[in-house]
């Protein structure tokens, strides 16, 4: 007796097909199945413009193949994967496209939710100290124009603060919008909270700095080493300002343009490296990934074919179906990348039963906390997050405390964090003399603010969660 099995969750998203024959003995795999999908040619009610798009899926027992219909043209990349993957069909609840995200909200940082959703999900009182604490820091640090900056030579701190970010660039343009999300994310509007000034000056400043082209527009021009990190970053950050009751007269423009660029920039490879058009690397599509996810959410347009080319991306840069690399199959997976691409198919609608999930949750979760890789905490806190369960709450123990704990409790840094990097990973030594002090605490900011600043994708928000 032949047996099928399919399974999908939430709306819409990553389903999978299984077959094969059931006997006393074993299972064995049939050979062929055919599946046939459709998208409308209209952008759908969510903001995602779909291409007009019929294609058949054949699963062999080896590989996985893209079938053109006649007449049609699909999204590039094509990619090739193996049976292992079964059948995944990222897919949204417009009509099944395969092009959107899995909601997530941004309600819990309101001021009336973000206590109670905090103690729910693990927030302790010092932990909610330490990021007051942090956020009066990064405000101390704001220049006259509304701006931040890695370099404390070029701030009001003026030496004050040691560990200023190394070399000529200052990175203005990352550095605002990593600030503006550590006070977002915490629920400062440009409208409310204590800190709405501080936002409202950084919001003007990176608007103020953009520079609009053909419908695009970007902050740096192509002498910046980390051109799209940064515009990443920021667009990023203004688009949560638009979904956080920005203001959309001044906002909606400059965001839709922004994604635009983003858009343009991709590679053929379905990532972004550090300047536009040129091979990606994981690390940057992170950035550029929760930009797209943000624009989506505020309703701003985002190409379909954009999104299928990160699912593509992700596809050629993983191992063993769980661990992820930066750039290269030569590259080694690492514990970093594989937070990043794991938190990624998480947004694209992978369950956490998936077995690919599963192993990567497992992964990240006897890899533990680093004492320092502010970079890869940030992001496997989120995906430990997302997954929930004893793996975030053994993991959530131990990362906070450690914040709380190594946090400059005195004097003029006060409510910062300093480390050196990993010397088993030398990526977070550079990245965090890089940055300095300003993005270290950024980074370890955002991470305790991980309770409430983006809901569980699986958990339903009602109408009185609203800003």
């Amino acid at each position: 007796m032949a047996i099928w099995t399919w399974s999908g969750t939430g709306n819409g998203p990553r389903q999978s097909i299984q077959s094969g024959f059931s006997t006393s003995d074993a299972e064995v795999l049939l050979e062929t199945v055919v599946l046939q999908s459709t998208v409308d040619e209209q952008p759908s009610e969510t903001g995602i413009a779909t291409p007009d798009i019929s294609s058949a899926v054949e699963l062999s027992e080896t590989h996985l193949t893209i079938l053109d219909a006649p007449g049609t043209q699909l999204p590039q990349p094509q990619i090739a994967t193996t049976l292992s993957d079964v059948v995944r069909l990222s897919g949204s609840e417009s009509k099944g496209s395969g092009s959107s995200f899995i909601p997530s909200a941004l309600t819990g940082r309101s001021p009336k939710n973000r206590v109670e959703i905090g103690k729910l999900n693990g927030s302790s009182g010092p932990s909610e100290q330490a990021v007051d604490d942090a956020l009066a820091y990064i405000a101390r640090h704001q220049r006259n124009n509304g701006s931040w900056t890695m370099r404390f030579e070029d701030g009001p701190c003026k030496g004050d603060c040691d560990h200023s970010g190394v070399g000529l660039d200052p990175h203005e343009i990352a550095a605002t919008g990593l600030a503006l999300l550590c006070f977002m994310g915490r629920g400062h509007t440009m409208q409310e909270g204590e800190y709405s000034e501080q936002v409202s000056r950084g919001i003007y400043f990176l608007i103020q700095n953009l520079s609009t082209q053909s419908g695009r527009a970007t902050w740096l021009t192509s002498v910046s080493k980390h051109e799209m990190y940064e515009h990443g970053i920021a667009t990023l950050a203004i688009c949560e300002a638009l979904q956080m009751k920005g203001d959309a007269e001044l906002l909606s423009k400059p965001c839709q343009e922004t994604i635009n660029h983003i858009i343009y920039a991709q590679h053929n490879d379905g990532g972004w490296g550090y300047h536009p058009k040129t091979p990606g690397d994981l690390s940057i599509v992170g950035w550029q990934f929760m930009a797209l996810k943000s624009a989506f959410n505020a309703k701003l347009i985002v190409n379909a074919a954009t999104i299928r080319g990160v699912d593509a991306f992700l596809r050629q840069h993983s191992k063993n179906e769980f661990m992820f690399f930066y750039t290269t199959e030569d590259d080694v997976p690492t514990a970093c990348m594989t937070s990043i691409g794991t938190l990624m198919r998480m947004y694209r609608g992978w369950s956490k039963t998936d077995p690919a999930i599963l192993k990567a949750i497992a992964y990240l979760a006897k890899e533990g906390p680093s004492s320092s890789d502010v970079y890869f905490n940030y992001y496997a806190t989120q995906a430990l997050f997302q997954y929930g369960g004893k793996p975030w709450t053994e993991w959530n123990n131990v990362m906070r405390d450690y914040l709380v704990r190594t946090q400059e409790k005195n004097g003029h840094m006060a409510g910062s964090w300093w480390y050196p990097g990993d010397r088993a990973n030398p990526a977070s030594i550079i990245a965090n003399q890089t940055g300095g002090r300003l993005y270290i605490t950024t980074m370890a900011c955002l991470t305790l603010e991980v309770y409430y600043r983006y809901l569980p994708v699986n958990e339903a928000v009602s109408r009185d969660f609203q800003f």
